[in-house]
């Protein structure tokens, strides 16, 4: 076929036009699932059926590809010079193509061409335009994949997250370095027959299910927060070596996928029907891998500070020997623990804050056995967990509203008077406020009504005080600045996010409870609204002390 050849990069191409039934003979797709040694780095997603045959819908219906497919030459071409055209550095000539299946690897477009297979024979020569590159090795494949795809949406995070292993191997990027090992080591994890991890991280292509359904960001993530295969510092221009680092990368790998292994075949064995539960369960899902990773990493430490060696310098059997002593804790709750007692134990929010809330849970119980295990972060985990705190943060939360609605109210009675309720009308423009408390004072008992006023909500007194003919009455007693921000003409922020904290003592669960930052916040709306209210009384106090000394 007629063919330029030319170079891009300073790699030999070929562009040129062929047809379906005569490339798909010799095509092959280098998928990630394939785990071949001679075809690693692995980089494409399996082929969907389903997209094949909606392309093969596309094709029937006339539709064609104006954009061409990107292929690598495994073998080398004949190609015959016809002319060359010096200026553009280009020759043109004829192609043959190879004459091997497995010849073509398709490094762009693996769906296009097999759009092709499922057609009637008349379709399969119609013109499709390549680009073809001859003896590419398969890293440069995977990176031009990578280059190619990595901003668009239909390339997974996670199957970019795998090819760093590949692709970034000894980079010189702390980042990159960490990312790379992370990468591989997930890979071993992944594939290591009979081991924990075996078949339990999710492939792109192929569907999750409740056992393969850990995701490659996920464990990535908790391998570079634990530090234990090393971590970035001063602006990822140092390599920090992890607890679990060897000499060399190569070195580092097979340490950690020791250590790793042996850990959470402990944990596995502890309670396998839980493991075996997968997603369904508490304990082989992201957020408990997660959670596990970086108590790895916490007890590595404590243990460093114990028997003063570092683990670096220790074997893997000399790291574990040391762990089990403060593991045990953790593995006796597992051994004991009933399938409700797990979830009621470790069920956890969903989201980024769920491995941390798991990661404490598990501290907790080693702590229980070790006291002087505190990891950083735990002491402000057990100050929100104290119930000598919720129960005083719950008490304020309450005299903070009930102190707003008194002075509200009193304020308005004064200014509007009781008659005909005219502190209710008068005092309140918002007619749709007013019919919500009303139909609420419906639903209790007549025996039971109370004012008018109780029946709204905090946010319903935010409305009433910043209203403009009420603000200058409120002002002094509820402008009440976020700590460190400057003011603003009214500063009534605060009971939109006192509103919120007020549903944590309402609806309190596991799932949901205070923060340190809420005990702290809550204690200085506390502080200024009883400020401001001592010095609205002891400034009527003064008025009335002077009116009487004017009078005698």
């Amino acid at each position: 076929m007629p063919a330029i050849r030319g170079k891009l990069g300073g790699r030999k191409f070929y562009a040129f036009i062929t047809r379906p039934r005569d490339l798909l003979k010799i095509s092959f797709v280098n998928h990630r699932s394939l785990n071949d040694p001679e075809g690693a780095p692995t980089y494409q997603r399996l082929v969907s059926r389903s997209r094949i045959r909606e392309i093969g819908k596309f094709i029937k219906g006339g539709g064609f590809f104006p954009t061409n497919l990107l292929v690598n030459f495994t073998r080398g071409v004949r190609f015959d010079k016809i002319s060359t055209d010096e200026a553009a550095d280009i020759t043109f000539g004829t192609l043959y193509l190879p004459d091997r299946y497995r010849s073509a690897w398709i490094i762009d477009g693996q769906h296009r061409l097999y759009g092709f297979s499922p057609v009637e024979d008349a379709y399969l020569d119609r013109n499709i335009v390549v680009i073809a590159f001859e003896k590419l090795s398969t890293s440069e494949e995977a990176q031009l994949f990578v280059t190619i795809n990595h901003e668009q949406k239909t390339v997974p995070k996670h199957l970019l997250d795998d090819l760093e292993g590949e692709l970034k191997w000894g980079s010189d990027i702390p980042s990159e370095r960490v990312g790379s090992v992370a990468s591989r080591l997930i890979n071993y994890l992944n594939t290591d027959v009979g081991r924990p991890f075996y078949n339990r991280i999710t492939q792109q292509g192929i569907p999750s299910t409740n056992k393969t359904c850990l995701t490659i960001p996920a464990v990535k993530e908790s391998l570079r927060r634990s530090g234990l295969v090393g971590r970035a510092i001063h602006n990822n221009k140092t390599y920090e070596l992890g607890p679990l680092c060897g000499a060399t990368d190569s070195e580092t790998l097979d340490k950690a996928w020791s250590v790793l292994t042996t850990y959470f075949e402990h944990i596995r064995d502890a309670n396998p029907n839980q493991w075996e539960k997968g997603r369904a369960g508490q304990l082989c899902t992201n957020v408990a891998v997660q959670a596990y990773v970086m108590l790895l990493a916490a007890l590595i430490r404590y243990s460093e500070v114990n028997v003063a060696t570092s683990a670096k310098e220790l074997t893997v059997e000399e790291i574990m020997s040391d762990l089990e002593e403060f593991l045990q804790p953790v593995l006796d709750f597992m051994n004991r623990a009933s399938d409700e007692k797990m979830e009621q134990q470790f069920k956890v929010p969903f989201g980024s804050g769920g491995p941390p809330e798991y990661y404490f849970r598990l501290c907790k119980i080693v702590k229980a056995r070790f006291p002087d295990f505190e990891p950083e972060g735990m002491e402000e985990w057990e100050a929100e967990q104290s119930e000598e705190n919720i129960g005083t943060a719950d008490r304020k939360i309450k005299e903070i509203v009930v102190a707003t609605q008194d002075y509200i109210f009193k304020a308005l009675r004064e200014t509007y008077g009781e008659a005909k309720d005219a502190y209710w009308h008068k005092g309140l423009t918002d007619k749709e406020m007013k019919a919500k408390a009303y139909a609420r004072s419906l639903d209790a008992d007549e025996d039971d009504r109370i004012p008018l006023e109780h029946y709204l909500d905090v946010v319903d007194y935010k409305k009433i005080i910043e209203n403009k003919q009420n603000w200058p009455r409120f002002q002094n007693v509820f402008d009440i600045p976020d700590p460190g921000e400057k003011g603003y003409a009214k500063n009534v922020k605060w009971m939109d996010r006192v509103n919120e904290l007020r549903r944590i003592s309402a609806h309190p669960s596991r799932e949901r409870h205070y923060k340190l930052e809420d005990f702290e916040y809550i204690d200085y709306i506390y502080t200024r609204l009883n400020e401001n209210l001592r010095a609205v009384r002891d400034s009527v106090t003064a008025d009335r002390a002077n009116g009487n000394r004017i009078r005698s």
